[in-house]
């Protein structure tokens, strides 16, 4: 109900120096000046004041001393009159707050309800609102700006320009329909369907562009694959700079995927080691591969670990490997031609002539990356040598998959494109199929009716985008999703 009103936590819950409860609807002011004791009441307060006193509870005790914020309707983000009550953190003072709020009129906010009152209201379209829920989840730089470039109305102000260009082309063809003799001279279909194009091709770009900022926004998963005892648990541990994975001499160790995250200019990378890639009979062993293979089928960069100092022996059990994961049934195969690969030659030290660590001149001869069939087919980015054991040993893999991040986000890795749903990605697909239909119709001057239909519902889809038209349930179903207090 948009009369009543509404409160939340807006803060995470658990041990901070500072919490905060939001209230917002007509009877904020009201229900907070009841439980407010200070030298002024907010029912008296001006907008974007902050009032110094204590907050009580139901029976007029105080529960803490608080700075109270008021923002009136229709300067507050909402739109409706709202009071923020900060407090000291914790799990008992904020709780108390809240309850006291709740038994005193005001409702527990649902999910996202705040910002489904500030859409209602007219505060942000639906495009900015969901950037706000994408800001909070943003984990790199390039995903907060992104979604705050989207928040900040750059998605929205690029839909009404594709919509203004939408209608104008519109218009001339609906002209023909609706006043046939008055229109003088016929449709250049032609021309209208290079305009057409225009557009198309610009939703098309912007299409092709989103899987870069879906990676910028979820993270660019690495999987780190090969042979047993290779050295691909010591290669995780030292890109991330604590032992997160187990490491032992005994080959087959790791039996499942183990994760975790680096960051590389603002992207994440969530890194994942898996299970040796060999034959095996041990069913627990060849559960762990099957997992290595399933974590490689849903990769978006491989790292290929091998032994330097066995280097033929590493390409023929990954050969091995492949072949046989390759024929299994729903196997997905260990590499594929669309996976980007950097190869790691791991223990180059164990490579040279001498003892260990020796830099001695003479080094094992390395099979090259085309022989045999292990690494045929796939798209090799690089080849490193590392040595995972000694300090820096693990830098040059670091610095490939620098240099493979921008063919990782399909090349759009210095573009920000402000779409931050799935929603919309949709929407902007039925968008461009339907312009795309549209200009064919142009080009071989068919019915006026429907390319006038297809136009129409490229507009519709971009219009949905920012909540033009949008079916209630969808709205519901977007901020459901959103934390609760935003």
């Amino acid at each position: 109900m948009a009369d009543d009103t509404i409160v939340a936590p807006a803060t995470a819950p658990g041990e901070a120096a500072v919490a905060l409860v939001r209230l917002s609807g007509p009877g904020a002011l009201g229900i907070a000046a009841r439980h407010f004791s200070g030298k002024r009441s907010p029912e008296e307060t001006p907008t974007h004041r902050i009032l110094h006193g204590r907050f009580l509870d139901l029976a007029g005790a105080p529960i803490d001393t608080v700075l109270l914020s008021v923002f009136r309707a229709p300067h507050s983000y909402t739109g409706e009159d709202v009071v923020e009550i900060s407090s000291h953190g914790g799990a008992a003072v904020p709780a108390a707050i809240f309850e006291t709020l709740v038994r005193a009129g005001a409702r527990p906010a649902r999910p996202g309800e705040f910002t489904e009152r500030a859409f209602r209201n007219g505060k942000l379209d639906l495009a900015q609102a969901e950037a706000v829920a994408a800001l909070v989840r943003a984990r790199s730089d390039r995903a907060a700006r992104a979604a705050r470039d989207a928040l900040g109305g750059a998605l929205s102000r690029r839909i009404e320009r594709l919509d203004g260009a939408l209608v104008a082309l519109l218009a001339e063809v609906e002209a023909r329909i609706d006043f046939p003799a008055e229109t003088g001279e016929p449709l250049d279909g032609v021309v209208l369907a290079g305009r057409c194009a225009e557009i198309a091709s610009e939703v098309g770009g912007w299409l092709e562009g989103l899987p870069g900022a879906r990676r910028r926004e979820a993270g660019v998963s690495v999987v780190l694959a090969g042979p047993p005892n290779v050295g691909k648990s010591s290669l995780l541990n030292a890109l991330v700079g604590y032992d997160r994975a187990i490491v032992s001499d005994t080959p087959g160790t790791t039996r499942d995927t183990v994760e975790s995250s680096i960051w590389l200019d603002g992207v994440e990378l969530r890194m994942v080691d898996t299970a040796g890639l060999r034959s095996s009979v041990d069913p627990i062993e060849r559960l762990g591969t099957e997992r290595a293979a399933l974590a490689l089928s849903r990769s978006d960069l491989a790292v290929v670990v091998l032994d330097r100092s066995a280097p033929q022996a590493s390409m023929d059990a990954l050969a091995e490997v492949r072949r046989a994961v390759d024929g299994g049934a729903g196997a997905g195969g260990v590499l594929t031609e669309e996976t980007p690969v950097v190869v790691a030659w791991n223990k180059a030290d164990l490579a040279r002539v001498g003892a260990p660590g020796s830099l001695g001149a003479s080094e094992a001869p390395r099979p090259s990356r085309w022989d045999g069939t292990a690494l045929a087919g796939t798209r090799i980015l690089a080849e490193v040598e590392t040595v995972a054991i000694e300090p820096m040993g693990a830098a040059p893999l670091r610095a490939a998959l620098r240099e493979a991040l921008p063919s990782v986000l399909s090349g759009h890795a210095g573009a920000e494109v402000p779409t931050t749903s799935a929603r919309q990605e949709a929407l902007l697909g039925e968008a461009h199929a339907a312009l795309r239909r549209a200009e064919t119709a142009l080009r071989a001057d068919d019915s006026y009716d429907l390319v006038a239909l297809d136009l129409t519902d490229a507009r519709r889809a971009l219009g949905e985008i920012v909540g033009r038209g949008v079916d209630q349930e969808v709205v519901a179903a977007i901020f459901s999703r959103f934390c609760i207090g935003k």
